[in-house]
């Protein structure tokens, strides 16, 4: 017997367009394209989704795991072992038991088919390997269902309750299969849930308590300015756009994305044969984020496009291209596209605010080492103004405001009971450098004092060091619920520690791509 069924056990106005794969963020001012391909469906798939479909509607059985998976799997499918227990999905099992319970839950879900089975799947799996990996430290431990406890256990389940309370009539009236599976639930379930609750009911010392909800408040305010691209001077971002005039071409596109070169060929040659349109196509065959809008990705720069393109060369083909041309099909990453000029590629003007906000971000990300030496010579010069005249004297000077820091705690370790730059930092830039020598310089300078410039990224910080404070509400709070918050906490590093235990064996990835999927079928 498995001891899975075991009893005893913000961005500058004018910003360009860039078409990238693998995130979408959508304004007035920028869209970003998500290319992400279909999976291929698979008669593999078919027969997973065919499994999923008889395991939500409970009808599933040995002999049509056997059907539809094949005999070699008859007997369950192993997805992993803990120590010497095998994780295994089989008839009547608590891996068999979750599956159904998360098929339930998605059965209504508008979510892509294949992610709902692939999620189905992983979470009943992860639910499994937890309840497999303590029902064996129970075991070890001498952890057993006994019946009197069972039995209370059947009581309190609400298996048998009528009105809110447990009803003999309705236990007597049960068949005698129903009593069998809920003692079974119930039996397999004890030793895992006592150890579960033992784990998130350990209490922590007073002084614990009080010495965590201390730190969380007591907090440090600061004050910054950020020296970024912004501050890069307009003559020579335009230098820089006319030595490199081809980046900063803008033309108007749509986008058709497709899995394979034979199905982009094939929508290509309906397109340009005139049986159907661009835009129709793209709602019809699109896989990215712009189907739905007929393919329309609107104004692109060409450095905006060119990630787009596996041979980046291959990009060059739509700078050349007049309106109305459909190009294609390339090679994209993980795609094939295609494209359509609505409006063909125009030299930029090199002298409007928005197109030069571009070039600077552009530089920022792409050549960041070219504004580098500029924007450290900027900020020192800023530090010895604001040393003389105070940092609010500098933002004012140069049309900026000063990004106002919440005390926050010195919380290097991201613990979950404090709080830290996330919440309190408006603009992230101060989170993002507060890390290793940093972080502590933050803490331990001496208040209201101004520090030397702090780099992040491409930008530099001016930034002061505020007042020491202490929120008793957060002390007293923490201080009442600490208890609650550390046995969940107890829980989770315990879940880890399963996960990562050199007695855990994870074959699950490639068991549901083979057997589930049949993507080697």
């Amino acid at each position: 017997m498995s001891v899975n069924d075991d009893t005893n056990g913000k961005k500058p106005e004018g910003e360009a367009k860039e078409l990238t794969i693998g995130k979408v963020k959508k304004d007035a001012a920028v869209k970003e394209a998500a290319l992400k391909p279909k999976r291929k469906i698979t008669v593999g798939w078919v027969l997973g989704m065919l499994i999923l479909i008889l395991i939500a509607i409970s009808f599933v059985l040995a002999p049509a795991i056997e059907a539809f998976v094949g005999k070699s799997t008859s007997n369950g499918i192993v997805f992993g072992k803990y120590g010497k227990q095998e994780i295994k999905y089989a008839y009547g099992n608590y891996f068999y038991d979750q599956v159904q319970n998360y098929a339930d839950q998605y059965k209504s879900s508008g979510a892509d088919q294949t992610q709902a089975l692939y999620q189905i799947w992983k979470s009943a799996y992860d639910s499994t390997v937890i309840f497999t990996a303590i029902n064996e430290l129970a075991s070890k431990a001498g952890i057993i269902a006994a019946n009197d406890v069972v039995n209370r256990a059947i009581i309190n389940s609400g298996a048998y309750n009528k009105d809110g309370k447990f009803d003999v009539a309705t236990y007597q009236n049960a068949s005698a299969e129903s009593k069998a599976n809920v003692e079974k639930s119930v039996r397999r379930s004890l030793p895992y849930q006592i150890v579960v609750d033992d784990i998130g009911t350990v209490l922590s010392s007073s002084a614990e308590a009080e010495y965590i909800a201390t730190m969380a408040g007591s907090g440090r305010t600061f004050r910054y300015l950020a020296v970024d691209q912004n501050q890069y001077p307009n003559e020579l971002a335009s230098q820089y756009a006319l030595q490199n005039k081809q980046l900063f071409y803008t033309m108007d596109l749509s986008i058709i994305s497709t899995e394979t070169a034979e199905q982009a060929k094939t929508v290509y040659d309906s397109i340009t044969s005139g049986q159907t349109t661009f835009e129709a196509a793209a709602v019809a065959n699109s896989l990215d984020s712009f189907a739905a809008e007929g393919g329309k990705v609107g104004q692109i720069y060409y450095y905006g496009i060119t990630s787009n393109f596996k041979n980046a060369e291959d990009a060059l083909a739509l700078l050349s291209a007049k309106d109305g041309d459909v190009l294609g099909p390339f090679e994209a990453n993980g795609s094939f596209s295609l494209y359509k000029v609505n409006s063909a590629a125009v030299e930029s003007d090199y002298t409007s605010e928005g197109t030069l906000a571009s070039v600077k971000a552009y530089l920022a990300v792409n050549d960041s080492a070219l504004i580098d030496t500029y924007l450290s010579d900027l900020a020192k010069s800023w530090v010895e103004t604001a040393k003389a005249e105070g940092l609010d004297e500098v933002a004012l000077q140069n049309g900026l405001e000063v990004v106002e820091v919440g005390a926050t705690p010195y919380n290097v370790g991201k613990s979950s009971y404090m709080s830290d730059f996330t919440y309190t930092d408006p603009s992230g830039l101060l989170g993002s450098a507060a890390t290793g020598d940093v972080a502590k310089q933050l803490y331990t300078t001496e208040p209201n004092t101004l520090l030397d410039p702090i780099k992040v990224g491409s930008s530099y910080l001016l930034l002061e060091v505020g007042e020491d404070t202490q929120d008793e509400g957060m002390t007293s709070y923490l201080s009442m619920f600490y208890d609650y918050y550390s046995g969940s906490q107890n829980q989770q590093d315990f879940s880890q520690a399963l996960y990562t235990s050199d007695a855990f064996e994870d074959n699950f990835l490639t068991t549901f791509l083979t057997v589930i999927l049949g993507q080697n079928s």
